[in-house]
Order: C-alpha cells, then structure tokens, then sequence
C-alpha cells in the first residue's frame, strides 16, 4: 500500500510538473523542439528520482502536451503528419530512456548492496578467525596456566620441582603474551608509524614464519624514505592475505616475499613454487580474499596482479604509485647524548611537541628501515 501511495504521488508530481511547464511554453512561445528537450529532461530526473510507473506515465503526459502544443494550438487534434511522426518518436524515445535510467538506477543499487554484502562477510569472516585463535589458542593455554597456578598453591612440590615448575609456568606467560602481541598487530600494527613499511614487514614474516613453521624469504630495495600511512597499511593487508593463502593452498613452506621501490611506484611480491590453481575459476568463485585486496589497492590508486598455473606456483603482485615526504626531525636517544636524523612521523612529531623525547634506539631504527645514521 505505502509504494502504491508513493508511486501515486510521484505520478500526479511528474504531471502537474510537465502541465505548469507547457503553460510557460505557451507564455513564452516556445516551438516543439524546444519544448520537447525541456520534456526529456524532465523525464529523466522523474526517472532518477521516482519509479519505472512515473517515468511511463510522464513520457505519456509530455506527449499530450507535445500534442495540444503542436498547430492548431489549444488542441490535442494533429493537422501536420510529420507532428504526428514527431511526437509518436518522442513518446518512444521517452520510454527508452525512461527504462534505460531505471535499469541503471536498478543496477546500481545491486552493486551497492552486493560490495556492502562483501564488507560484512569479509568483517564476519576476520571476527571468525579472531575467535578461532582466541578461543582455541590462547584460550586454552591461559585455561592450561590457570591449572599450573592451582597446583602451585596447593603447595605438593618440593623446593626443585617448585622452582621447576614456576619457570614453566613463566615461560608459557611470556609464550602467550607473544601470541597476544602478534594477534594484535596482525590486526593494526603501530611500528607501521615509526619503523616503516618495510620493517614492519620483516618483522611480520619472521613471526609468521615462526608461527606457522614455514621458511620467508624477506627482500627489500630501494624504498622511499618516508611512504604514507594509507599506502603501508594497504600493502602491508596484502602481504597478510597473500601469504595466508599461500601458507593455506600451496602445499609448500618456502615463501619469497620482495618490497621494492623505484622512482614513481613501490613493487610488493609474494611468490611460492606450490601447486598453483587456475586463476579463472578463482575470481569467478570470488574466493583467497583476491576481490578484497584489489579493492584496497583501488583506494590507494594501486593495481594487482595474479600469475598461477596448476603445478607451477603463484606470484602475487601488488604496484601501488609512491607519494612520499620526506621528513627529518633532530631527536635525543636514550642510549647516547648525540643528536641523529631519521624520517619520523606524526606520532614523533606529536611526541616532541609535548616536550616529551623520542625514545627510539637508533641502532633498531638502522636496522629495521637500512638508512644511514647521521651524527
């Protein structure tokens, strides 16, 4: 009831519209083509605006008044066959493109509802793998803590299995605040502001690895000195998901992974000898996140590109263009009184203009993002 009271509306809309516009015609003396331009443009905003209905009903409206415009005035009779053929190719134009707008508008609003569709499964799919090493993972090794814990306090060991038992029960804290720390940079790493793409990524496939028992080889080459927030958050995802893919279906556990950088772009690859799969039937089925990480790179202004056969491996290749600054700030180091120079970002800015020191080790600094140190 509510969209046939809607589409009631929007009808009596279109044609008080096109009857108030025909008065001013006759005003104005304007001759049919004229008004016949102003008709269709009316049209197709009732057509963007309303329904398919609105828009027929429009187009007929606006060809009656094309009609009682037409000689003799003030009439709806034709004299002229060519007004005649003029106006009957107005009222099926009109219906064209009345349809026309109305599948765009249609089509539109799919493709809205399938890409907000994708985002909550992609949200859902992340939450599920979350609570998969929550609860699997950290949750039963705390559970495995919690029961080491009671057994100290009943105090039924001696003074050397004691001491045993309580470097154990350190050893699995430390083991699973690890894990802890890696969960949550997995999810937002903070090194991304003051180490750099390329430390961050080293770090990342050195735990990765160590997790999941695989060899990465991490390469690194002519990078910027300072590349966006947005852009190493953006490549940094990509590396994520293509080696959680490839750790998934390759079926092999030795993993290439190059950062490369040239004067205009910035070159991420993620390369594997594994089974391969075909590509095609890969992006129809819309599964390994690829119509994910294409559109973070679209946000970047980025491409991505996929090579893979069956039984000859897969090379992920991610090119972004590369805005960079770059930015120096003369800061104090806690473990010397001399002055140094690196790119910083804005949390060290923010950070100094506190008053507070940057507390960066630049030996760490040197060694994560490879840049001269300057005393």
């Amino acid at each position: 009831m509510h969209k046939l009271w809607r589409s009631t509306a929007e009808c009596f809309v279109a044609s008080l519209a096109l009857i108030l516009l025909t008065v001013v015609f006759y005003r104005l003396h304007f001759n049919l083509a004229t008004a016949s331009l102003l008709y269709v443009i009316v049209i197709v905003l009732v057509s963007r605006v309303g329904g398919l209905v609105s828009s027929i009903v429009a187009s007929v409206v606006a060809a009656l008044c094309l009609a009682h415009l037409a000689p003799p005035a003030y009439s709806f009779r034709v004299d002229d066959p060519l007004d005649v053929v003029a106006i009957a190719a107005f009222m099926v134009t009109s219906f064209i493109i009345a349809s026309l707008v109305s599948r765009v508008r249609k089509q539109t609003e799919e493709a809205l509802s399938s890409v907000s569709y994708k985002v909550i499964e992609a949200e859902e799919t992340e939450r599920q793998r979350i609570a998969k090493d929550l609860h699997e993972g950290i949750g039963q090794r705390v559970t495995l803590l919690v029961i080491e814990i009671e057994q100290l306090k009943a105090g039924l060991l001696n003074g050397v299995e004691m001491a045993s038992r309580i470097d154990g029960v350190l050893k699995q804290s430390l083991e699973i605040l690890t894990d802890v720390k890696t969960l949550a940079h997995e999810l937002y790493s903070p090194r991304l502001e003051y180490l750099g793409i390329a430390g961050v990524m080293r770090t990342f496939c050195r735990e990765f690895g160590e997790q999941k028992r695989i060899e990465i080889d991490f390469r690194s080459d002519g990078l910027p000195n300072f590349v966006r927030l947005d852009v190493s958050l953006c490549l940094f995802r990509v590396l994520q998901a293509s080696l959680r893919n490839a750790v998934e279906h390759s079926g092999v556990r030795n993993f290439d992974v190059q950062l490369n950088g040239t004067s205009d772009e910035i070159h991420l690859t993620v390369s594997d000898r594994g089974v391969g799969f075909n590509l095609e039937t890969a992006r129809k089925s819309g599964g390994l996140g690829f119509n994910h990480m294409q559109e973070r790179l679209k946000l970047v202004k980025g491409t991505l590109s996929i090579d893979s056969q069956p039984k000859r491996g897969t090379k992920v290749h991610a090119r972004v263009p590369s805005p960079f600054e770059k930015r120096f700030h003369r800061c104090r180091w806690v473990r010397t009184s001399k002055r140094a120079f690196i790119p910083f970002s804005p949390a060290m800015r923010r950070s100094h203009q506190s008053g507070q020191v940057c507390r960066l080790d630049c030996r760490q600094v040197r060694r994560e993002r490879d840049l001269p140190i300057q005393h």
